[in-house]
C-alpha cells in the first residue's frame, strides 16, 4: 500500500459556483480523474464520487465509522452526543433500528396518509390560488416538516419555528459561523428536551415512537436522554431538509419538461416508478459522512486513518459504471438501484416516510393543476443540500368541472353563476351567486356558511351575509388578503357571469334563543353578524353591536349598520382597541355575547369575558395561538371506543380520531381539521379528553362532555365516544 500524503493538495471545492445548482460535470470530472478527492472545505475531507467505491464503504461499517461524530460538516457542535441511529454503529446500531422500524412501515404510514394528503392539498391549494408564486415558500418549505411534527406528534404550530432554526443551523455550518450554528443548536436542542420532559408525563405507548424511545430498552439498556433527544433532533433535521430540496427538484424538473408532465398526468401509476428515478438524478443530500478507523488504499490513493470521509451518494447515483446515459432522466428505468436513501446498515430509516410523501405531493400536485411552469430562474440550497431554495412558478388550476348539482364527499354541490361583484369596503367584495335556472335555493339560517370549489378543486368556506328571507341568491363578502391562504386573491378575480362550485350552506355558529343579544365584529368579522342582526330584528328581540376596524373605509356595510342606533363604531386608528373589559362590563346579563373577527380581538374579548365570568359563541377564522399543544401528559396515541358502534378503534400519533374512524368504516363529519368549525363535535361518554379546539368554550371544554374529534387527543389511555 502507498503510503499516504500528510498534507494533500485541494481537488476541488464543494462550495465552488460550478457545483451549487447543476453539479454533475464536476460530478463527471471527478469520477474520471479524481475519484477520492480532498476538499480543504470544513476541516477536510475526502470525497468518494464512484458507486462502487461508495458502497463498499458504505457496508464496511468497521473501516467508514459513523460513530465519531461524522458529518460534513459537523451538524450539532462538538458538545453534543451521537443522534442515534445514524451516528453509531452496530450493534447498537443495529438494536436501535429494531426499535425503530416498526414506526416506518408501510401499514404504520398508510394511517396517516390522510393527514399528509390534506397538508399537500392545503399548501399546494395556497399555490394555485395565487397563481404565481415561490414553489419553495409556499410549498415544500413547509409540509416536509408539518409532516415530521405530525408523525412524531409534535405540534403543527411549531413547524415554521423548527424549520427555520434548523436552517439556520445547515446555513451556518456551511458558511463555517460558528457562533451561530452554537445558539440555533442551543435553541433547537433546548425546544427537543422541553418535548420530551412533556411526553414522559404519559404512560408507556407502544404506537408512539417517542413513547416507545422512553420505555423501551435497546440492546438491555434503556435509552438515555440525549440518546433520545438526538435521534428526535436527527429526524428533524434529515427528515425534511432533503425532503423539501427533493420536491423542488421534482416540480422544477416537472415545470421545465412538459412532455414529462404530460405523461404523467396521462399515467398516474408511472408516479412512484418516476419519482425513484427524479431521487437518482436529482438526489437532495450530497454525501453522508464517516471516519476511517484505519489507513485504506481506494483507487490508488491512500486515506489515513481518522480521515473524514464523504461518501458522495449524489455523484453515485450519476456514475455511468453503474446507469447507462446517468445523467439523464428516464422513467422507464428498470431497475433502478440508485442509492438516494444510503445504502448498507445505515441506510435512511425513513425512507419509506418520505416516499410517500413525496408520491401524495406529486399526485395532489397534478390533480390540482392543469399545468405548471417556470417563471424565472431558481436560487439554489446550499451544501451538503442539492435543490432550490427559491423556485418561482405558474400554477394553472385544475378546469372547473361544471357538471351540475351533484354529490361529492357527502356534499351537495351545485354549480352557481356570479350575478353580481360589488365592493363593500377597502378590498371587499361582495360576491352574489345565483343558480344558472333561478330555482329557490336550499334553507339556511343566520350564521351559516357556504364552501366555493374553487379551480383546482380548493375549497374556501364564507359566510352568508343575506338571510334566508329571500332564498333567489346567496351573498358573501370577502377581504383579499395578501397574506392569506391564496383564496380571496382567487375569489377578487371572478366576475360577473363566471361560475363556481358552492355547497349547500353548513352552520356551524348558530344563533341560539337569547332574551337579547350583544354582538361584537371587528373587520371582515362582520359578515356572520350581519343575518345574526337581522334575524333578532325580525323576532324583535333587543340587540346591539360594537363593531371595530382600522377606518371607515375597512369596515364592510357601515352605512347600513349605522342606520341602527345600537352600532357602536371603534376606530382603533383614532382611538386604539376599545377597553374590551368595559364594554363587557355593560353588556345586559340576559344577553347572549356573540363575536367573529380577527384572532388578536377574539382572544381578547374571550378573556375580557371569562373575567367577567360571561359565555362567548365566537366564529374562529383560524386556530387560537396554542389550541393545538398538547397539554402535560397527554396522550398522542390511545384507544378510542365507539359506544354505537360497539369498536374499539386505536389512534396513533398524527393520527386524527376522524380519521382513524375512517379505517374501520365509521364517518364522523369533518371540514376544517384545525379545530375552528365544530363539524366533527363529539359527544365524550367516559375518559377525559386533550382540548386542542378553538371553538368550545372554557366551560364546555372543562366538563369534558364534548370534544372536537379533528385535533383533540387525550388524557386517558381510553375514550369512549357516542359513535
Amino acid at each position: 500500500m502507498p503510503s499516504p500524503i500528510s498534507d494533500p493538495s485541494e481537488d476541488w471545492d464543494p462550495l465552488a459556483p460550478e457545483n451549487h445548482s447543476d453539479p454533475r460535470a464536476v460530478y463527471s470530472r471527478l469520477r474520471d480523474e479524481c475519484p477520492v478527492a480532498w476538499s480543504d472545505r470544513f476541516e477536510g475531507f475526502y470525497a468518494l464520487t464512484r458507486f462502487k467505491d461508495v458502497t463498499e464503504a458504505a457496508l464496511d461499517w468497521h473501516t467508514f465509522t459513523s460513530a465519531q461524530k461524522t458529518p460534513i460538516p459537523d451538524a450539532t457542535t462538538p458538545d453534543r452526543p451521537p443522534r442515534a441511529p445514524a451516528e453509531v454503529d452496530p450493534p447498537f446500531h443495529t438494536a436501535y433500528r429494531d426499535l425503530l422500524n416498526r414506526f416506518f412501515t408501510p401499514e404504520y404510514i398508510r394511517r396517516i396518509e390522510p393527514v399528509i394528503r390534506r397538508t399537500a392539498r392545503d399548501l399546494i391549494g395556497r399555490c394555485v390560488s395565487l397563481g404565481e408564486t415561490d414553489a419553495v415558500a409556499s410549498f415544500t418549505f413547509f409540509m416536509p416538516i408539518q409532516v415530521q411534527c405530525i408523525f412524531l406528534g409534535i405540534s403543527v404550530e411549531d413547524a415554521e419555528r423548527i424549520k427555520t432554526t434548523i436552517n439556520r443551523i445547515i446555513d451556518a455550518g456551511a458558511a463555517g459561523d460558528t457562533a451561530t450554528h452554537k445558539a440555533a443548536n442551543d435553541e433547537i436542542y433546548e425546544y427537543i428536551y422541553g418535548v420530551l420532559k412533556a411526553r414522559k408525563k404519559a404512560p408507556h405507548d407502544p404506537n408512539d415512537v417517542i413513547s416507545a424511545m422512553i420505555y423501551e430498552e435497546v440492546d438491555g439498556k434503556r435509552l438515555t436522554d440525549d440518546d433520545i433527544v438526538g435521534t428526535i433532533r436527527l429526524f428533524l433535521q434529515a427528515g425534511h431538509g432533503t425532503t423539501t430540496n427533493m420536491l423542488g427538484s421534482i416540480i422544477r424538473h416537472l415545470a421545465t419538461t412538459p412532455d414529462a408532465q404530460k405523461r404523467l398526468r396521462a399515467e398516474p401509476k408511472l408516479i412512484p416508478q418516476a419519482i425513484e428515478e427524479m431521487l437518482r438524478v436529482w438526489t437532495p443530500v450530497r454525501l453522508v459522512g464517516r471516519k476511517t478507523t484505519r489507513d485504506v488504499e481506494i483507487e490508488g490513493r491512500v486515506v489515513p486513518k481518522g480521515s473524514r470521509v464523504g461518501l458522495m451518494v449524489s455523484a453515485a447515483n450519476l456514475d455511468d459504471r453503474k446507469f447507462e446515459n446517468a445523467d439523464q432522466v428516464d422513467f422507464d428505468r428498470k431497475p433502478n438501484p440508485h442509492i438516494a436513501f444510503g445504502f448498507g446498515p445505515h441506510r435512511c430509516v425513513g425512507a419509506s416516510l418520505a416516499r410517500e410523501q413525496l408520491r401524495i405531493a406529486v399526485e395532489e400536485l397534478l390533480s390540482m393543476t392543469d399545468d405548471f411552469e417556470l417563471t424565472g430562474e431558481p436560487e439554489w440550497s446550499t451544501w451538503t443540500h442539492l435543490g432550490p431554495a427559491k423556485l418561482p412558478v405558474r400554477f394553472i388550476p385544475r378546469s372547473l368541472d361544471l357538471t351540475g348539482t351533484v354529490i361529492r364527499a357527502g356534499y351537495n354541490e351545485m354549480v352557481m353563476n356570479i350575478a353580481a361583484v360589488r365592493p363593500v369596503a377597502d378590498l371587499t367584495n361582495e360576491i352574489e351567486l345565483r343558480t344558472r335556472e333561478g330555482a329557490e335555493l336550499p334553507e339556511w339560517t343566520a350564521g351559516a356558511h357556504v364552501d366555493l370549489v374553487l379551480p383546482g378543486d380548493i375549497v374556501r368556506s364564507y359566510s352568508l351575509v343575506n338571510g334566508p328571507s329571500d332564498r333567489s341568491h346567496w351573498r358573501i363578502a370577502v377581504l383579499r388578503e395578501e397574506n392569506g391562504r391564496g383564496g380571496s386573491a382567487m375569489i377578487h378575480r371572478l366576475k360577473v357571469g363566471d361560475k363556481v362550485r358552492v355547497r349547500w350552506p353548513r352552520t356551524n355558529f348558530a344563533l341560539e334563543d337569547a332574551e337579547s343579544y350583544h354582538f361584537f365584529a371587528s373587520g371582515i368579522g362582520i359578515t356572520p353578524i350581519l343575518p345574526m342582526i337581522e334575524a333578532a330584528q325580525q323576532r324583535g328581540i333587543p340587540w346591539r353591536l360594537d363593531y371595530v376596524g382600522r377606518s371607515k373605509s375597512r369596515l364592510a356595510y357601515l352605512d347600513l349598520l349605522e342606520r341602527y342606533g345600537q352600532t357602536r363604531v371603534h376606530f382603533t386608528s383614532e382611538k386604539g382597541r376599545p377597553d374590551l373589559d368595559s364594554v363587557i362590563s355593560t353588556t345586559d346579563e340576559r344577553a347572549a355575547i356573540y363575536a367573529c373577527g380577527s384572532q388578536g380581538f377574539l382572544i381578547g374579548l374571550e378573556e375580557a369575558a371569562n373575567r367577567a365570568g360571561r359565555d362567548l359563541h365566537a366564529e374562529w377564522f383560524a386556530p387560537k395561538p396554542g389550541a393545538r399543544q398538547g397539554a402535560a401528559g397527554s396522550h398522542e396515541a390511545f384507544t378510542v371506543h365507539l359506544e354505537r358502534s360497539n369498536l374499539d378503534v386505536s389512534v396513533q400519533p398524527g393520527q386524527s380520531i376522524i380519521d382513524a374512524c375512517a379505517e374501520v368504516g365509521v364517518t364522523i363529519p369533518g371540514a376544517c381539521f384545525e379545530g375552528t368549525c365544530s363539524s366533527c363535535i363529539t359527544n365524550v361518554l367516559e375518559g377525559v379528553p386533550d382540548h386542542r379546539d378553538s371553538f368550545l368554550s372554557k366551560k364546555e371544554q372543562e366538563s369534558n362532555t364534548l370534544m372536537a374529534a379533528c385535533v383533540s387527543k387525550s388524557m386517558t389511555d381510553r375514550l369512549v365516544v357516542d359513535w
